[in-house]
């Protein structure tokens, strides 16, 4: 396509999305920027060749407007407005025609508005041009400006101007230090590097005497890619004065080719360079973005179309209507939602785990980790397992590790996993709740209409407690089922059982064989005890005093193994009297230097008989002395067969009663409440060898168990899980909500078929859209 035909498409675009105000793509144009003082109106006119703008103090352009430069061979130069197929061939109708249209949109004051006047020229002294002409900036209100009208024309110039497309024209004028320049600060934020903006200096005549801009003009101060261009525009006195534009022109060059500081760049400034330069980059840059502009259309295009057709062409008015648009609107959302739980949906958050995703995650990961963290070996203690096992056997005695204790401890074990496995419910039911409500807020047939939408919602979120209780209930079950039935016949714990009797008993055996060997050591040191025992000891005398059947009278006393014999005299060979020692009661020494024997002549369970022989030593440390000596010879652990008693007049009758009651009392203290062992008992109680062995063998037996219900209860729960929660809501939420409708109700049909305000509103920019686009395609489609 030739060059001075990209232009006019552009113009036809401009024109197709003038309606919407901001155009909805991004098309290439030529911005003017600056501001109210920089001549930025001299520039435009100098380019058309007419006065034609509006002047005055404050501001003067108050709308955008699009200026169309079209160069055809007419006999007379004529202009037209977008918004009539008048001709205009007045130029000074043009300027009135663009104040009462400022004045209609904007008001009679000084307010700006958004809405852009396009504005074609028809001419053959112009190029084919178009730039879009901005409010001049400002910084203080005056007169009766809006408080705020300095922020609204930056705002409505950075709309525009940071378009990528936007190729910035920023004026500036050269009497005033191009660091002040407000276009040039402006088109900094947008386009800091200067890529596309152009510079224009006005006021280049009028400087102080003596200086020039010609370190601006080259680039040296601020540099541009597309560099600066000079021009000279009329004064207000030429144009009181009626001086032509041809005029003008005729000055402007002759000012350029006579100054000394831009005569070697005279050729390269002007109003007649900058107008072919700017046709150059503007036809340029068309034909680089234009392929791009049409795919973007017609996607733009497809895309308003579903919209329009998901928003319908308004509200129904027969119940007849409003009854399928309640029909309709079911059945999107639960496609919507369908769609969601399969992952496909369009309007999927990809930032994060959503949905079914984490769902799944939910499954494979949070769910076993949770599981897997209830250990056996951290959960059961030995205590545990002892009292346990003890209680399972009672009084009889046990051939094998008990049937009840394991079935008891592995149950109890199974029972934690109701957490892990009531958490992984909430946990898929808080997930599709979120699923849920995004569907709701981003399906457009329920999204048109409030009160739908609010109970679409409401009866959503009662399926949803009613599907996950169900699924609570079934993964409930799920464990009951696994504490009902302890399936020791299971294949693999079958073999894990028999691999460990069969260590079981390897063990038994070892320990076995160890006893035996330490039962031989001990009978042998025995039988050296016994030996060194029959061997005479040695033999401890005196001459003392002794009481025997309440009569004291001198004796020689010795003891010899364990007894105690009386001689009349020292010479005397064979004892009056011989006292056995073992297993007797010693007191301790009375007044000082008296000691008692009690030993027990006849045993009796009820009763028993005992005799007392008190010896009178000369002192009490005598005393003390043959009372340890008396002790030892006694060789007994408590009781009667003790070495002392708190009272010598205790009968021993008195004392055996005594030591029953407190084997009684010993018994009675090691029993709960209602007499069953406590656990402190329990762990005071020592274990034999074997019920060591059966213990570790419980434990091993229970472990393995455990992992196979683990095991299960990972595969079992998540399948219950999406049977009775995921794809029952799924299977359910059409015919729940067709039933909880009531679609028979006019009334309650009109309530919930009432659009709201924004949905009316944004069906109509979708449609205002849907035509622009429309129009923009059928430009483009000779391309």
């Amino acid at each position: 396509m030739p060059l001075n035909e990209l232009i006019p498409i552009i113009n036809k675009l401009q024109e197709a999305f003038a309606p919407l105000g901001i155009a909805p793509i991004d098309l290439p144009q030529i911005a003017v920027v600056g501001s109210q003082s920089s001549g930025k109106s001299s520039v435009l006119e100098a380019l058309v060749g007419y006065d034609f703008l509006p002047r005055g103090t404050g501001i003067c352009t108050r709308r955008p407007l699009i200026l169309q430069l079209l160069n055809e061979d007419v006999e007379q130069d004529w202009a037209e407005f977008a918004h009539s197929s008048k001709k205009l061939y007045s130029f000074d109708e043009v300027k009135r025609t663009i104040e009462s249209e400022t004045a209609k949109v904007a008001g009679t004051g000084k307010s700006v508005s958004s809405e852009p006047i396009i504005l074609r020229v028809h001419s053959r002294n112009v190029v084919d041009l178009t730039l879009v002409d901005l409010p001049g900036l400002t910084k203080v209100p005056v007169g009766d400006q809006p408080q705020d009208i300095a922020e609204v024309i930056h705002k409505m110039v950075m709309e525009v101007i940071e378009r990528p497309n936007c190729i910035i024209l920023a004026v500036s004028a050269a009497n005033q230090d191009i660091a002040n320049s407000d276009g040039l600060q402006l088109a900094r934020l947008v386009d800091p590097n200067g890529e596309r903006t152009v510079g224009v200096l006005t006021k280049l005549d009028i400087m102080d005497a003596g200086t020039d801009a010609r370190d601006v003009l080259e680039g040296r101060t601020y540099p541009l890619r597309h560099g600066y261009i000079g021009v000279v525009n009329r004064s207000q006195r030429d144009i009181d004065q009626g001086k032509s534009m041809m005029a003008s022109m005729a000055s402007e060059k002759k000012f350029f080719e006579t100054h000394p500081a831009y005569s070697r760049v005279a050729h390269e400034q002007g109003s007649g360079f900058l107008s072919k330069r700017l046709n150059s980059l503007l036809e340029g840059h068309i034909r680089q973005v234009l392929p791009d502009i049409s795919k973007k259309a017609k996607a733009m295009l497809r895309e308003a179309s579903e919209e329009l057709t998901k928003y319908g062409d308004g509200g129904a008015q027969t119940s007849r209507e409003q009854r399928a648009h309640v029909v309709s609107a079911i059945q999107g959302f639960c496609e919507d939602y369908k769609e969601a739980v399969l992952g496909v949906s369009r309007n999927l958050d990809d930032s994060r785990l959503y949905g079914s995703g984490c769902i799944r995650e939910i499954f494979t990961s949070v769910f076993p980790d949770e599981v897997r963290q209830i250990d056996a070996k951290s959960e059961l203690t030995d205590d545990d397992i002892h009292i346990v096992r003890r209680n399972a056997v009672g009084v009889k005695a046990d051939l094998f590790v008990p049937n009840a204790a394991f079935e008891t401890l592995v149950k109890r074990l199974i029972r934690k996993l109701e957490d892990p496995a009531g958490h992984c419910v909430r946990k898929v039911s808080e997930q599709l709740k979120v699923l849920l409500r995004d569907v709701v807020k981003t399906s457009p047939q329920v999204c048109r209409f409030d009160e739908l939408k609010k109970r679409v919602w409401a009866e959503c979120m009662r399926l949803l407690t009613e599907k996950t209780f169900q699924a609570a209930e079934f993964v409930q079950g799920i464990i009951n089922m696994q504490v009902a039935y302890i399936n020791t016949e299971n294949p693999n714990f079958e073999k894990i059982r028999a691999g460990v009797y069969k260590l079981s008993m390897q063990a038994h055996q070892s320990t076995v064989s160890a006893r035996e060997a330490n039962d031989r050591e001990s009978a042998s040191q025995e039988r050296r005890a016994a030996e060194n025992k029959a061997r005479p000891r040695g033999v401890k005398q005196g001459t003392f005093e002794v009481c025997v059947k309440g009569e004291w009278k001198q004796y020689f006393v010795k003891v010899v193994d364990k007894s105690m014999q009386l001689y009349s005299g020292k010479s005397d060979t064979s004892p009056l009297r011989t006292i056995p020692l073992e297993g007797c009661a010693v007191s301790d020494p009375e007044s000082g230097n008296e000691v008692e024997i009690r030993s027990v002549t006849e045993k009796g369970w009820i009763r028993s008989k005992s005799e007392s022989t008190r010896l009178r030593f000369k002192s009490a440390e005598e005393a003390a002395t043959w009372s340890n000596i008396f002790r030892l010879m006694a060789d007994s652990d408590v009781g009667i067969h003790g070495s002392s008693w708190s009272s010598a007049s205790d009968s021993p009758e008195k004392r055996l009663s005594d030591r029953r009651s407190s084997m009684g009392m010993s018994a009675a203290a090691s029993m709960g409440v209602h007499g069953s062992p406590s656990r402190r008992a329990a762990q005071s109680l020592s274990l034999t060898e074997r019920e060591v062995l059966e213990a570790k063998v419980l434990r091993q037996l229970l472990e393995h168990y455990f992992r196979i219900v683990q095991a299960s209860v990972i595969d079992s729960v998540p399948k219950a899980i999406m049977l009775t929660l995921v794809n029952s809501l799924q299977n359910n939420v059409y015919t729940h909500l067709m039933g909880s409708i009531y679609l028979h109700d006019d009334e309650a049909l009109a309530a919930l078929t009432r659009e709201s305000e924004e949905v009316v509103r944004r069906r109509m920019e979708v449609i205002k859209l849907n035509l622009a686009l429309r129009k923009a395609i059928a430009v483009m489609r000779d391309l």
